[in-house]
């Protein structure tokens, strides 16, 4: 096994970074509705697993539409 590249190391710092700025903001100012697809074992520089994290963000969405809808309104 090798150890991870400086690509894959400087990604996941970005990620970690990102991660606790996004807590910090939801802690101060949380969301009405939060939506999570379970995309993170898909990299940062994975562009080829688009397709992949959009249907799981997809499937997201339509697990949380009725709570959706409820939030956002009947123009929905």
């Amino acid at each position: 096994d090798q150890p991870p590249g400086l690509m894959y190391a400087i990604a996941n710092s970005v990620n970690i970074f990102q991660d606790r700025i996004t807590r910090s903001r939801l802690a101060g100012d949380p969301a009405d509705i939060l939506l999570s697809p379970k995309v993170a074992h898909i990299g940062m520089l994975e562009f080829y697993r688009a397709a992949e994290a959009i249907e799981k963000g997809e499937r997201c969405v339509q697990k949380a539409l009725a709570e959706i809808r409820e939030v956002v309104g009947p123009r929905a």
